[in-house]
């Protein structure tokens, strides 16, 4: 009987039960696909992607905002069950967290003035200040290959376009849907332009394979459930419907 009771322990080690409700973190500085609206409210394309894949997947899903350099600390120490927030691919992150099978493959520019004339190369940014969001892709690709640059970070997805449009930054880069739905649209953004060359995983490791739905490293049934919530909405159109939604594709 005790040998029993000291097998089933194990198991609930080796693979964590499924909690109810299932808490996902966003870092909801990222639109559009992730912020919080006027009423408070966690909005964007995540936002929507991961209630839908929930629904598809028989989850009960509570999804809360959470700072963007605690997430994977979360994830790891079982504070959340899941994370969604463009989060790529990548073998570094793969050691230490599991995925979903990926949803998109974005691609990544920089941003600058219309009239700064730059030339987007470690080179043609010497000397320059590029202005990033800490720990994400982007600042993985900068800091190997612009050495030459300033680069300053940001805790957060919005703080680097404050920096540039007050001057205190060169250029920014991030995802283009994001530069372009959420900054080049508005008034703020009215000035600038992409500038450089479109950058995909292709182009540099740092941007790693694509896009998916972080998961804890042992939960092998939720990533499960979640690869075939994503399997119903990419069958059901409910994906083509949401990219076709915030980006027109």
């Amino acid at each position: 009987m005790l040998r029993l009771k000291l097998v089933f322990a194990l198991s609930l080690l080796a693979a964590p039960a499924l909690a109810a409700p299932l808490n996902i973190a966003t870092d909801a500085t990222f639109p559009p696909f992730e912020s919080i609206d006027a009423n408070g409210k966690l909005v964007g394309y995540d936002i929507e992607l991961m209630e839908a894949v929930c629904k598809a997947a028989e989850l009960e899903c509570n999804i809360a905002n959470a700072a963007w350099d605690g997430m994977i600390p979360g994830l790891i120490d079982g504070k959340y069950d899941a994370l969604i927030s463009q989060l790529t691919v990548t073998d570094k992150r793969r050691r230490v967290i599991a995925f979903s099978d990926i949803y998109s493959h974005p691609t990544f520019r920089f941003v600058a003035k219309k009239d700064a004339a730059l030339h987007i190369s470690p080179e043609g940014l010497a000397g320059k200040t590029i202005a990033v969001q800490t720990g994400t892709p982007m600042d993985a690709y900068v800091t190997a290959h612009y050495k030459q640059s300033t680069i300053k970070r940001y805790d957060t997805g919005s703080a680097p376009y404050l920096e540039l449009t007050g001057g205190r930054a060169d250029v920014h880069i991030s995802y283009q849907a994001q530069i372009v739905h959420s900054f080049l649209k508005s008034e703020s953004g009215k000035d600038y332009e992409l500038v450089g060359p479109e950058l995909t995983g292709k182009d540099a490791p740092e941007f790693g394979e694509g896009v998916a739905i972080a998961i804890g490293k042992r939960n092998t049934e939720l990533v499960e459930k979640v690869n075939a919530g994503l399997a119903k909405i990419r069958e059901d159109g409910t994906l083509d419907a949401l990219n076709q939604q915030y980006f027109g594709q």
